[in-house]
């Protein structure tokens, strides 16, 4: 985290590492964080030999859910699991950032358990 602050000059709130590097930060930076081409994320995917995904960061876990994945998806919240029916234009995108996704939901948001329907 401190390396993408270092490069992009802008705070992330969170980080998840698995085949790609995922932060989550605040949604006013996002503007700064891609301008001039992308060329800060350009930079740090070259630092860190693996693809760098951005997430905003947002009040509230639905609104999280509507910016990162769809504001298609429907969510059942219960008392301690989140479900998130996804439709068929967002499985391709959903199934490669979910783990990401589900580590954001449960570590900012405080979500027992996250589950995915397809």
């Amino acid at each position: 985290m401190s390396l993408f602050e270092l490069v992009t000059d802008t705070v992330s709130v969170d980080c998840v590492i698995n085949d790609q590097i995922y932060f989550v930060v605040d949604k006013k930076n996002m503007k700064t964080l891609f301008a001039n081409k992308g060329e800060k994320i350009k930079l740090l995917r070259k630092h860190v030999g693996k693809n760098v995904v951005v997430f905003p960061y947002c009040a509230t876990k639905e609104e999280f859910i509507n910016e990162v994945i769809s504001d298609k998806v429907k969510v059942k919240d219960t008392e301690d699991t989140l479900k998130l029916f996804i439709n068929r234009q967002d499985t391709k995108k959903v199934k490669r950032d979910h783990h990401a996704i589900k580590n954001f939901l449960e570590r900012i948001y405080n979500v027992d358990k996250v589950l995915f329907r397809w």
